[in-house]
């Protein structure tokens, strides 16, 4: 018998003894006082207290005994889901009459298991399931779990699953459920049909869905039910970005082949007309130009309608508010369409709303960091206007800190419609370095380091770095510590110690000293920066067929140089840049003391741009010029040379150089270059870029002359890997001269030197 059943019989018998009772006093009396109920009690109940059991019970003790009432008690107890059979038992009792609950407890579940599985470990298993260890046994629950299991392997690939659970019971009635899976084979999609379609061509459709068709070994094209779902909604949405707003799918189907493993996908389009804009009105502008707002807009009339050029008009208008600090502005769209005509008029009812101003900024997620070095970054304070462009310079400078994995902000409404409330959410990331290691590149061969640094200590923001680097060519130690905001205002101060050995081919070079460095920021993105570095510089081990001039570079000298820059550097990310640009303009002014007396101007100018598809543009411009000051030549270590993974990629390190009267390279008096690249960025980390490069050196003896230069163009890879970027270029000389190589390789992996 059932337990639905067995309520009911416990409903009969109670009604049964309630008239006996009943019948027996009809003799005496008439009206028969009412039968009390004198105690309440469970039964049965091992794991479950009775509390819980009687919390269900709107029976008491001292209230009149009620057969309805002590029905519906029934239900509620059984429904608590914890028991299989729920029975009442009635006896006398002290004038009245006990009650009884008499539960039998569902067993508990102990132990879940899955054997077989092979392809999907089982922690991912257990969580796609609701029967978790300690859980009441359920039957209904077993079989929901298949199901859900079932449904998971099919949205990975795996149609001929086949799952059976068995249910193992202890010695106290307890069960263990274990789940045998047979997985079968993933199943690959052979083709993807698409029917229906005439407005656009199936190879544009597929190219648009996440689902793709299997293609050698290169894309397995595994079938997964979730992507099938979101593909349809990718269908919907590029039909409507071409004009045909009353698209839709009609059906979509995956057709399996048992017999090799391979699934047709189906999708069945109705596309409907292609609608075209009749005419686009913004209307509610006062604060902007007419062709303010025009350039704005991604959309005219004329056009295909396009849901998504539509939200990037509302997005762009919406931001060209958030520059003058009216973030409360509402851009809402109204189409009417014209089904006779398929068009679609489109207006833009603008509400300005009032200037809006930051009520509050909560930042949260900062463990280690102190919150004062996060605000501190933040153009962003209470009581000033808020604008776009502070937002985003905000994000980017702490992104820049580099003490974060993520950082996001955020805004939300504040307590009216003038107010706003910033959210600043940071995850950060380890900021210390201790590591022994090596790396490899075409300039410094083989190369060993050890690195201990720490760029957020003690949380206040300080950078402290030890490092030192041996190889075959080069040997480097350094000391630097750096306060980011001296005296709590945005002036970075630095200090370096440092000693540097170089092996060039022609001489060696040593330094030892030692700088100070002070930088301020003003303006957006702009940077002045000054310091003083005092050396010992050294050349030594000249090669001995060396003579002239270059002979008499030889030995030591002290260097007492001034410095001063200007820098402007609105890249997104330091790394893998995207965006933005970083600009360079600066001299060095050597003879307040010391043996060298030079200057040198120098200037760079990089920038990114995103074009399509993620891919992106970036180009270089960077020139020098040095001189002596008095009868001195510019010092052999303060020349300029070419060639190299940064400069003309078609010669190797320093190979572009004026030469004297033996062949020896004596480096320049002022150099230029420009380079161009076509980035293309690739899964796991990878980029490949197509790049031009264009320079030269000039001074000793050669004419600075801008059609005199050395060109070079190739293909290179870079990888951000776990253990540092890796570089790989090759460039090719365009140009070729007697006895010069046809080009160059470059390459470099570890951290970058």
């Amino acid at each position: 018998m059932n337990a639905a059943g067995r309520v009911r019989l416990s409903v009969v018998v109670l009604v049964a003894l309630v008239l006996s009772l009943q019948s027996a006093g009809g003799d005496a009396q008439q009206a028969p006082p009412p039968i009390l109920i004198k105690e309440i009690a469970v039964e049965g109940a091992k794991r479950v207290q009775d509390a819980v059991v009687l919390g269900r019970v709107k029976a008491a003790v001292g209230s009149a005994f009620n057969p309805t009432q002590l029905s519906e008690d029934i239900r509620a107890i059984f429904g608590l889901g914890f028991f299989d059979d729920v029975q009442l038992r009635v006896e006398d009792f002290e004038g009245g009459v006990k009650i009884t609950f008499v539960v039998a407890e569902r067993p508990f579940v102990r132990d879940v298991d899955f054997i077989g599985n092979k392809k999907v470990d089982t922690d991912t298993l257990q969580e796609r399931i609701n029967l978790k260890l300690g859980s009441v046994y359920n039957p209904v629950d077993v079989q929901s779990a298949v199901a859900k299991l079932r449904e998971h392997y099919e949205d990975e690939g795996y149609f001929e699953v086949q799952i059976s659970p068995d249910v193992e019971k202890f010695a106290d009635g307890d069960v263990r459920v274990v789940f045998n899976i047979i997985e079968g084979r993933r199943m690959t999609i052979e083709q993807i049909v698409v029917k229906g379609n005439k407005g656009l061509t199936a190879k544009q459709i597929k190219a648009f869905l996440l689902t793709q068709e299997r293609q050698l070994f290169i894309l397995r094209g595994t079938v997964q039910r979730q992507r099938l779902e979101e593909d349809v909604e990718r269908i919907i949405a590029l039909y409507n970005d071409h004009g045909y707003i009353q698209a839709r799918v009609e059906s979509h189907d995956a057709s399996v082949n048992r017999e090799t493993a391979r699934v047709t996908v189906t999708f069945v389009v109705v596309e409907g007309p292609q609608f075209k804009i009749s005419d686009l009105k913004v209307t509610g502008v006062t604060m902007f130009p007419e062709r303010e707002v025009a350039r704005r807009l991604t959309l005219k009339a004329g056009d295909v309608f396009s849901r998504s050029k539509l939200r990037d008009t509302i997005r762009a208008l919406t931001d060209l508010y958030g520059t003058v600090g009216r973030a409360s502005a509402d851009v809402n769209p109204r189409t009417e369409q014209n089904a006779a005509a398929s068009t679609v008029a489109v207006t833009l009812e603008i509400a300005e709303g009032p200037e809006v101003y930051v009520e509050r900024i909560n930042i949260s997620g900062n463990v280690r960091s102190q919150e004062k070095i996060l605000r501190r970054e933040l153009p962003l304070h209470e009581g000033e206007l808020y604008t776009l462009q502070k937002k985003e310079i905000a994000r980017q400078r702490l992104v820049n800190l580099g003490f974060f994995d993520t950082v996001n902000v955020t805004t939300q409404p504040g307590s009216d419609k003038t107010k706003i409330v910033v959210n600043v959410e940071v995850t950060e990331k380890p900021t210390g370095l201790f590591s022994i290691g090596g790396g490899f590149s075409s300039v410094d061969s083989l190369i060993g380091t050890i690195d201990l640094s720490q760029r957020n200590f003690l949380g206040r923001g300080w950078e402290v770095s030890a490092r030192i680097r041996a190889g075959a060519r080069t040997q480097q130690g350094i000391l630097s510590f750096t306060e980011p905001w001296l005296f709590d205002r945005p002036l970075s101060a630095g200090v370096d110690l440092f000693n540097t050995r170089r092996v060039f081919t022609e001489y060696t070079y040593d330094i030892l000293g030692g700088g100070l460095r002070f930088s301020h920021p003003f303006a957006d993105y702009w940077r002045w920066h000054t310091g003083y570095r005092l050396t010992r510089d050294k050349i030594s081990d000249l090669r001995e067929d060396i003579t002239g001039p270059l002979r008499d570079e030889d030995g030591s000298r002290v260097t007492s140089k001034v410095s001063a820059s200007l820098t402007r550097d609105s890249r997104d990310q330091l790394i893998a840049t995207t965006r933005g640009g970083l600009t360079v303009v600066g001299t060095d002014v050597a003879g307040l003391g010391g043996d060298s007396r030079f200057v040198k101007l120098g200037g760079s100018s990089t920038y990114f741009r995103p074009v399509w598809l993620d891919h992106i543009v970036s180009g270089r411009l960077e020139a020098g010029y040095g001189f002596g000051l008095g009868d001195e030549s510019l010092p052999l270590f303060e020349r300029f040379y070419a060639g190299g993974p940064n400069s003309v990629r078609s010669f190797k390190f320093r190979q572009i150089s004026p030469t004297d009267s033996q062949g020896l390279r004596v480096g320049g008096t002022s150099s230029v270059l420009g380079s161009a690249e076509y980035i293309v960025p690739l899964p796991f980390g990878f980029r490949v870029a197509g790049f031009f490069d264009i320079g030269n050196v000039y001074g000793f003896g050669t004419t600075f002359d801008l059609t005199d230069t050395r060109e070079a163009t190739g293909l290179g890879v870079r990888w951000q890997s776990p253990f540092g970027p890796i570089r790989l270029d090759y460039g090719i000389n365009l140009d070729r001269k007697e006895g010069e190589n046809f080009g160059a390789f470059h390459f470099a992996v570890g951290s970058p030197f």
